[in-house]
């Protein structure tokens, strides 16, 4: 890909990045919904705006990796170890984002864990 490709395609990532935080606000809006009406409808729909969210998500830093991996082939001795920096900061990032998809399909019970978080991280404060 030529420069000038290249930064218009990260500048379309950029937009999908917002249209990503955006869903994430909206999924933990259904999240907040479940926990006030326990209507399970909300809990799975924000489970599967997180699963899409990090799916693309995922896609988005495979790019990146692949762009970090092509500039590091290319530059010269002195500055692989900068370069290495990027790559290995890549891989970090997928095994991060996999992580997280690997819990978001596997979890059972997330929403009552972090409603008894609320309760006890709130009642602590209300105690001092």
């Amino acid at each position: 890909m030529n420069n000038s490709l290249e930064l218009n395609f990260e500048d379309f990532l950029l937009i999908v990045f917002i249209a990503l935080s955006l869903l994430n606000i909206y999924g933990n809006y259904n999240s907040k919904l479940y926990q006030k009406t326990n209507d399970s409808y909300y809990k799975y729909y924000s489970n599967k705006i997180f699963k899409f969210t990090l799916s693309i998500t995922l896609l988005i830093y495979i790019y990146f990796f692949y762009r970090n991996y092509t500039a590091y082939q290319k530059v010269s001795d002195k500055e692989k170890k900068l370069y290495s920096i990027k790559v290995f900061g890549t891989i970090f990032l997928i095994t991060g984002i996999l992580c997280l998809l690997y819990f978001q399909n596997n979890e059972t019970d997330f929403f009552k864990y972090t409603s008894y978080l609320i309760y006890f991280s709130t009642s602590s404060l209300s105690s001092k």
